[in-house]
């Protein structure tokens, strides 16, 4: 019986100013590696964009919006499953990864504008979508405390993350993630170049074609991890 594995937190420029990869180049690196698809998280609104922030919040999505349609044009030659996401910062250094999520929701919530949890938090579960903590336990210059967010603001977090976390800051978003046995659990590569794409992600024994599909699939729990 075939499987279909996904990258779960990637990044593309220009939209990510640290993307170091276009979306066409994704999607060949996808398809090189057996990969079926990913979710596109670009940094939103105050983590590392690469968008004007003096546009009006529909401009903004618009322009945030633009790689992922870009990755979807390019994934058409080779027959891959692009699915729409965010990584957006919500306390200084910690971020959310929201999956499920459609562009046609940020429209509709310019509240989102103010980068606050609790806002993100209610918005994204009003309308269906999981929020991760990605990389709980990155150490950087930036991060004033390093940690998971309360609990009851997220559905998940990453238990490994090849990008911005070592084998120990791994290890404690595993513990953490026994400690609330409820949480979901994923494995991304949080690739900003080719290199790093086949690292990571879920493998389901089905086809996830839509952001719907995307939080039934996490939801389920119908995955496994793919780790190192």
């Amino acid at each position: 019986m075939p499987t279909y594995k996904y990258q779960l937190h990637t990044h593309t420029t220009p939209c990510s100013l640290c993307g170091a990869m276009t979306p066409t180049e994704l999607c060949r690196a996808l398809a090189e590696n057996g990969y079926a698809g990913t979710v596109l998280t670009n940094h939103f609104y105050h983590g590392n964009s690469g968008i004007d922030r003096t546009l009006s919040w529909q401009d903004f999505v618009a322009a945030y919006e633009k790689d992922y349609l870009a990755c979807k044009q390019a994934a058409e030659a080779y027959d891959l499953d692009i699915l729409f996401g965010v990584e957006e910062s919500v306390v200084p250094g910690l971020e959310i990864l929201c999956y499920g999520l459609t562009p046609a929701v940020l429209y509709r919530h310019p509240e989102l504008h103010h980068g606050r949890l609790d806002v993100w938090s209610r918005v994204m579960r009003e309308n269906g979508v999981v929020v991760i903590q990605a990389h709980p336990y990155r150490e950087a210059s930036y991060i004033p405390e390093p940690g998971p967010l309360p609990v009851e603001t997220i559905d998940g977090v990453e238990v490994y993350n090849r990008g911005n976390s070592t084998p120990e800051m791994n290890e404690k978003a595993v513990a953490f993630a026994d400690a609330h046995p409820h949480l979901i659990r994923t494995s991304s590569a949080d690739t900003h170049n080719t290199q790093t794409v086949p690292v990571g992600g879920i493998e389901c024994p089905h086809r996830i074609r839509t952001e719907a599909d995307l939080a039934k699939t996490l939801l389920s729990g119908d995955y496994t991890l793919i780790l190192p």
